[in-house]
């Protein structure tokens, strides 16, 4: 589970629609920032990390989809 905190204050403005925020780029925790694992003695070739796909880093998109309350 995600650690950071941060406060997001929900109001809607004029007509509701959807909206995102995105966090700042973060090092991936799977792999430690190097987007691949190394070879090893079952694997003998890199294997790209599924989590950041390669790049090293991830971020958090939060969506907000305003809806009626029925």
């Amino acid at each position: 589970m995600s650690k950071k905190s941060e406060t997001i204050i929900l109001e809607p403005e004029e007509r509701i629609r959807k909206e995102g925020f995105c966090s700042r780029p973060m090092t991936c925790p799977y792999c430690h920032g190097r987007g691949y694992f190394p070879p090893t003695k079952h694997q003998p070739w890199e294997t790209m990390c599924p989590d950041c796909e390669g790049t090293g880093e991830v971020i958090a998109l939060v969506t907000i989809d305003w809806k009626p309350n029925k």
